[in-house]
């Protein structure tokens, strides 16, 4: 099996260079195939100067797929991946070998579609500052994906009540056959949560998830991290979650009543 890896960039950030060389080593340290892409999704050009010297795949998109969020990349990169799994980081993000040892791992031991694990909290100097989402519940039982999904929206009498994002992004890898069978992420309707629609769209089509009870990589907050910054005048598009979790409660409500 081969990894590809979607670096998604946007704004320049001296740290991506930093993260490049630190998640291509872990890759050669863990032995695995992979491609590596730092996809620049039609931002600062200057961020090719970062990694232009490094043995990577450096692509720049003339469109914006992000609403100037660099996670839009990860569907703007899709048509470039040769890989069977994917897996879509941030620009600051840092991986251990063991994260893809592990990962690894579980595609080759089990049949599952997507592995994730959780992730620490650093400073600039990747220094931890704490567990990304907190304590993760281990008790869910993957294996029975529509399970998973009544308890992440809470259904009651087929009733969705609540959205909310239990699996951190950067630390999932997921079979890049999945684009076929389920869809492509759907950036178009869900934005600031197109990560976590599409991993919903995986337990609602009963696909099968594997959870590793283990931080195995590292989340960067520095001040170039973009999470509450205001873009053209307009408040990030994080801010708008909530009004995302409303459109995915009515999507899947919506697939609910028809089934």
């Amino acid at each position: 099996m081969k990894i590809s890896i979607i670096h998604n960039t946007y704004r320049y950030n001296p740290f991506i260079r930093e993260s490049v060389i630190l998640n291509v080593k872990a890759l050669k340290e863990a032995g695995i195939d992979y491609q590596y892409i730092v996809f620049n999704d039609n931002g600062d050009k200057e961020i090719e100067t970062l990694v232009k010297d490094l043995d990577i795949e450096y692509h720049y998109s003339d469109f914006n797929y992000g609403f100037k969020m660099c996670s839009g990349g990860w569907v703007g990169a899709i048509k470039l991946l040769s890989g069977d799994l994917v897996h879509n980081i941030g620009q600051d993000d840092v991986f251990t070998s063991l994260f893809y040892k592990k990962i690894y791992e579980k595609f080759e031991k089990t049949n599952c579609d997507l592995v994730y694990c959780n992730g620490f909290m650093t400073n600039e100097n990747l220094t931890m500052t704490g567990n990304l989402l907190g304590p993760l519940n281990g008790n869910w039982d993957y294996k029975n994906p529509r399970e998973v999904f009544n308890n992440w929206l809470g259904v009651e009498n087929k009733k969705i009540t609540k959205a909310n994002n239990y699996i951190p992004a950067p630390g999932t890898v997921y079979k890049a056959k999945l684009h076929n069978q389920i869809g492509p992420p759907d950036l178009d309707n869900f934005r600031a949560v197109a990560d976590f629609e599409y991993w919903v769209r995986i337990l609602y089509y009963e696909k099968y998830i594997e959870y590793i009870q283990l931080p195995l990589w590292l989340y960067r907050i520095s001040k170039y991290s973009v999470g509450k910054e205001v873009i053209d005048g307009k408040v990030n598009d994080r801010d708008l979650v909530p009004y995302y979790h409303e459109k995915l409660k009515e999507k899947y409500q919506n697939l609910l009543d028809n089934e």
